[in-house]
């Protein structure tokens, strides 16, 4: 039987071979069907090198890839077609202002698409991590945007001025795609493609299941690319708010403040309006016109033409209103005003402010209320921080939430004495000045990390600082660290309290070569696909799988950073891994992932452990440990 299976394998072996040699000499005496046969090959080459969606989820990932290249070309045909051309063509800052940054985004989405197009030749490659290493070059979007507007302004009066320039244009325009390609049309292009992205990785989570080893890191690059879009909304909002301002101090005469000081200094113009005003050292009543910035209340008299002369300057943080609650009071001229007091918070002086009308005076005292609370949050409470309304020159993220500090004019809070720096929604997390917050510094290498908003992510920090904020915690208290100075891939390190402090370094390796997908180990008993795969199994199996000197029960417990929060809402338990809770407990939050979304480990004061809904606790800030 046997013979008989080698005799028929051998029999077709040769029947292939005579097939294969027809064929070839068909090809030689016959151009048409070589022609076929290279066709054919061609096309099975074509579909193994770049296989055919199977999933909605595969056709979604062409979509990206497909609209990104064709974007590339966009930007490729803008700089080829158009800037170049026209550089001897136009006044040089006139170039600048409508080519802006568009060679930059050529080179930052040429790169980016190199990155993804190696999802088609290792698939392995995480469309996640792509998206949060690009997170930061992606905010040069922010000025082309704030740009845009004055540069199709000044490209449409070029044209409108310069009928050779308009024909120029026009004749380029008609190289490209036969006329379709309209420059000012092609100029939005960019605006509307980074506004896209968090939209795409939407649809892509919608079509990848929530079992899928990328789903949780989609999900943290779509809030990623949400934050980058709110940050390129701002700045160009900003941006026409701060020409606005600008144009504004350009009226103003008599400006007796020191010759360098700028009304964008005092930040965003919040209100302005007509009124009067009378000093209480001072009996007389004078028809002033008033501008409500973050910071101050410049009072001006208002001249012909749209111009103003400066009277007087106040600082906002220095008075507190004091409403008088009356009806509508008749003046010697028979006109009803409405009233309330600009008091200083010292009493040495006070202003009476008059307008026409109930409904003008109630916006006028909200704006300037809100002014203060922005000055000298409430929250403040809770917090030992001096934090002070600042203006960021660069993009700085919050120390709390990671998310950026939006726009160009008082986008947050910086602390005086340490530089962290906070959205105002955050201070509450603050805690205490110099205690156990993880600041700008230690996170210099952290940033971009996708671990960064993790309780037990500590940045960038060597053995001997690690030791020595463990060393009075609680045994079961774990940190992971960047390490100082490391120059190879293995730049994690995982460093535990037991009875002693134990410092492991995490491993990674590449797989397979060439790619972006990583594995983590700390010894190779186990792999991972991610640091938060490696933390949540030892979180909940022994460490001593990889080290035989640890005990058997040790685990990793513990995150150096917890938070203190209070119940708002009673809850009751649903399932083992739950636990109940009711209003006005305190809690420590230990961890916000490991279950199911929006549900945050806690302990109790009891050291029970288990999940909850994190909406059912107000988190006041983080817990000060002894040092």
């Amino acid at each position: 039987m046997i013979l008989f299976i080698f005799d028929v394998f051998c029999f077709l072996v040769v029947i292939a071979k005579k097939i294969i040699f027809l064929m070839f000499s068909w090809m030689w005496y016959d151009p048409t069907f070589s022609a076929l046969v290279i066709v054919l090959f061609g096309a099975y080459l074509f579909v193994n090198e770049h296989p055919q969606p199977t999933e909605k989820r595969d056709f979604v990932i062409k979509e990206l890839l497909d609209t990104e290249k064709n974007y590339v070309d966009v930007l490729e045909k803008l700089r080829k077609n158009f800037m170049l051309p026209l550089v001897n063509q136009m006044k040089p800052e006139h170039h600048t202002l409508v080519f802006f940054n568009i060679k930059d985004l050529k080179d930052v989405h040429a790169e980016f698409l190199e990155e993804l197009f190696r999802i088609r030749t290792h698939p392995s490659t995480r469309i996640s991590n792509i998206f949060m290493r690009f997170r930061e070059k992606f905010l040069i979007y922010g000025m082309y945007c704030a740009n845009l507007t004055k540069a199709t302004q000044i490209l449409q009066e070029l044209c409108d001025s310069d009928e050779v320039f308009n024909q120029t244009v026009i004749k380029y325009e008609k190289e490209v795609n036969n006329g379709r390609f309209k420059l000012r049309d092609v100029l939005s292009v960019p605006m509307q493609r980074i506004l896209k992205y968090h939209l795409l990785l939407d649809k892509l989570i919608e079509h990848t299941s929530e079992s899928h080893e990328e789903y949780n890191d989609l999900k943290r690059a779509r809030e990623t690319m949400i934050d980058v879009a709110g940050y390129i909304n701002e700045v160009a909002r900003d941006s026409e708010h701060l020409e606005v301002i600008n144009n504004l101090q350009e009226t103003i005469t008599e400006w007796n403040l020191a010759p360098n000081q700028k009304l964008s200094d005092y930040g965003r113009l919040v209100k302005d309006a007509s009124l009067r005003i009378k000093a209480h050292d001072d009996q007389k009543n004078k028809n002033r016109y008033v501008f409500i910035f973050d910071k101050c209340i410049l009072i001006c008299k208002q001249l012909k033409g749209n111009q103003f002369a400066f009277r007087d300057l106040i600082n906002i943080a220095d008075y507190h209103v004091d409403e008088i609650h009356n009806r509508a009071v008749l003046n010697k001229e028979a006109r009803s005003f409405y009233q309330f007091c600009l008091v200083k918070n010292d009493n040495q002086n006070a202003y009476t402010i008059s307008l026409r009308t109930a409904e003008l005076k109630q916006q006028i005292i909200k704006a300037i209320k809100d002014c203060i609370d922005n000055l000298k949050p409430k929250e403040l409470k809770h917090t030992s921080h001096n934090f002070e309304l600042h203006t960021f020159l660069q993009p700085t993220p919050c120390l709390f939430c990671s998310k950026y500090l939006k726009g160009l004019i008082s986008q947050g809070y910086k602390c005086s004495t340490c530089g962290i720096s906070v959205h105002k929604s955050c201070i509450h997390k603050a805690g205490k000045c110099g205690h156990n917050v993880v600041t700008s510094n230690s996170m210099t290498n952290g940033f971009n990390d996708p671990l960064r908003d993790k309780l037990w992510f500590v940045g960038e920090m060597d053995r001997v600082s690690a030791s020595m904020k463990l060393e009075r915690r609680e045994n079961g208290t774990f940190m992971v660290r960047l390490r100082p100075l490391c120059d190879t891939n293995d730049i994690y390190a995982l460093t535990l309290k037991t009875d002693t402090i134990k410092h492991m370094k995490i491993c990674c390796i590449t797989e397979p070569q060439g790619t972006d997908s990583k594995k983590y180990y700390l010894s190779q008993s186990k792999f991972f696909n991610s640091i938060e795969e490696l933390v949540l199994n030892y979180q909940n199996y022994s460490l001593n799988e990889n080290f035989n000197g640890l005990a058997e029960d040790t685990k990793l417990l513990w995150p150096f950073r917890q938070l203190k929060a209070v119940v708002i809402n009673n809850y009751d338990a649903k399932d083992k891994f739950q636990v109940s809770l009711r209003v006005d407990e305190v809690v420590i939050v230990i961890g916000k992932e490991g279950y199911k979304e929006d549900f945050w480990k806690i302990r109790t004061t009891m050291n029970e452990v288990g999940f909850v809904p994190s909406r059912i606790l107000n988190v006041e800030g983080e817990v000060r440990f002894e040092s």
